[in-house]
């Protein structure tokens, strides 16, 4: 299991850090998905044989367009 850490710099509100991190854990081999208090930062424990960082990016980036549109 691997883990990376990614900024959400851009996210304001828990409601919204909420609804990222529930999108997170629904994608195939993340394992867990933690927010880092006061950080800005998610940690994300995932299985690199099923999915790889620049796939787990390529998802905040969207569920993150998508929250808020």
């Amino acid at each position: 299991m691997s883990m990376i850490e990614l900024a959400l710099n851009e996210v304001a509100c828990s409601g919204c850090i909420g609804k990222i991190k529930r999108g997170m854990q629904k994608a195939n081999g993340i394992e867990k998905v933690r927010i880092v208090s006061g950080s800005g930062k998610m940690q994300i424990n995932f299985n690199e044989n099923i999915i790889q960082s620049e796939d787990i990016n390529r998802n905040l980036y969207k569920l993150t367009l998508r929250t808020f549109d």
